[in-house]
């Protein structure tokens, strides 16, 4: 039956809420900032061969692949006077923050190769250091509550934030444009001396607002439970991760969408530009860039509206309508992605919304339900283990996306010598792709959804089963 009220013993204070929220910007400022102007600013501002640059960002993503489970069995084995997590974060937000402007400042004029030198170790160090923040801090919040739903409703105070730095990440490159940084001999902006000059603000902000979770969230399994078990080692923990049913479902969930979505996301301008704006670049980034403004407030509804969705009917059931949603909203480019209307494909944008919104608001929480489900098969509790091997296969599902984009871009047979005199039979095949793709990735989606069990109810009776074993926390 469903329980509308949290009991008193499993809330988590609203400011501890707040301080856990207010972390999640500095995964934007490493991760999706990098990822978006490095190439704008090497490339076009110092001149670095794009090949190098993707060379430089391969490596990195590999040494993401060591990093991520090596520190999140580090933080599981951990025993502090401060706990397991709070003192990884609390000295990774200040590392990170510190690291975070030395790959924006390369000096100038030096030779290609020891700018590739320099931006490639800059990166490895800044994300080790990212590392140590990131694995505790992802870790922290499956261990705040034992509750199924205020698990959900910690999850929402960190999007909130996230949703805002996504919105503004959208105008870095008109901030680092201004002529206040300055004008190349050839008038255009200087793009490299602004984005030195932001690295310094978002130094800042990544050290201000990441110690904020390892002070004042408290790490409610420590004293009683995780401080007394014994430690695992990497590899032993590793297996049991990933022989942990629940988690490879939500790992095939994660995975379907992520390809989902990913594999046409570059395909998404191209049918954008020359199928329904049918050559007309200015006007497709013109609505692209109205799309996402007009999305950011009902993205900020919707967090609110999901967890209350999810809290009322389940996680699963969120899940579901998720992926329905998602589904509806790629069938209808086919009515809204019309030449004779341009401006009508925003509607499958605001149908297409919630599947990914929805889908990052409940997976950390069910993430905790199965460290729940783990500790009672295993009788530890090893939020580091789960949150490493999730990062890195969200990692390493978003590379390939990447990639393999291209690769779906050249299937339709585009010529770029062509411009938009694109034979018809390629616009079509390009339009088809877009909706396909996503169609049969989101019904695997919903058929991995069926198989997961941890239920409301289901997690009713582990808790009951942990809490007879060793006790309440």
């Amino acid at each position: 039956m469903f329980r509308s009220k949290v009991s008193l013993q499993d809330r988590v204070p609203i400011g501890q809420k707040i301080a856990y929220g207010l972390g999640g910007p500095v995964e934007g400022a490493a991760i999706w900032i990098p990822s978006t102007y490095l190439t704008p600013v090497f490339n076009i501002g110092l001149g670095l061969n794009p090949g190098l640059l993707g060379l430089i960002v391969m490596i990195w993503r590999a040494w993401d692949a060591i990093t991520d489970p090596v520190v999140g069995n580090i933080s599981d084995n951990a025993r502090t006077r401060w706990g397991r997590r709070r003192p990884f974060i609390v000295v990774g937000a200040v590392l990170t923050g510190v690291l975070l402007p030395v790959m924006w400042w390369a000096p100038r004029g030096m030779p290609e190769g020891m700018t590739f030198v320099w931006l490639l170790v800059a990166g490895l160090l800044f994300y080790t250091c990212f590392t140590l923040w990131s694995m505790p801090y992802y870790s922290l919040q499956l261990e705040m509550t034992p509750d199924y739903d205020e698990r959900t409703s910690i999850t929402s105070y960190r999007a909130f934030p996230q949703k805002i730095l996504l919105l503004l990440n959208g105008w870095i490159l008109a901030f680092v444009s201004m002529p206040v940084w300055g004008i190349n001999a050839d008038g255009t902006p200087d793009i490299v001396n602004g984005m030195r000059y932001l690295s310094l603000i978002l130094a800042t902000c990544t050290i201000l607002l990441g110690v904020l979770p390892g002070i004042f969230v408290k790490e409610r399994y420590y004293a009683k439970e995780s401080s007394k078990q014994e430690k695992q080692k990497l590899i032993s923990g590793l297996k049991i991760t990933l022989t942990t049913r629940p988690f490879i479902l939500v790992l095939i969930i994660v995975i379907t969408k992520t390809f989902g979505i990913g594999l046409v996301g570059t395909l998404g301008f191209y049918v954008n530009a020359y199928y329904v704006c049918e050559g007309n670049v200015k006007l497709a980034a013109m609505i692209m860039g109205v799309s996402g403004t007009l999305m950011f407030a009902p993205n900020l509804i919707a967090i609110p509206v999901c967890t209350w969705i999810a809290t009322r009917y389940g996680k699963r059931f969120m899940l579901y309508l998720t992926a329905i949603t998602g589904l509806v909203g790629y069938l209808s480019v086919y009515i809204f992605y019309t030449p004779s209307n341009p401006w009508l494909q925003i509607i499958p944008s605001i149908l297409i919304g919630p599947l990914g919104i929805g889908l990052w608001l409940i997976v950390p929480a069910m993430q905790a339900d199965v460290a729940d489900y783990d500790e009672l098969i295993t009788g530890k509790r090893r939020e580091g283990s789960f949150s490493a091997v999730f990062s890195l296969t969200t990692k390493v599902s978003s590379a390939l996306c990447s990639g393999l984009g291209g690769v779906v871009l050249v299937w339709t047979g585009f010529d770029v010598e062509l411009g938009m005199s694109q034979p018809d039979h390629v616009l079509v095949t390009m339009l088809n792709l877009y909706v396909i793709i996503p169609v049969v990735f989101l019904v695997l989606n919903i058929i991995c959804i069926g198989y997961y069990t941890l239920t409301r109810e289901k997690m009713a009776e582990i808790r009951q089963e942990l809490e007879q074993r060793r006790g309440v926390i």
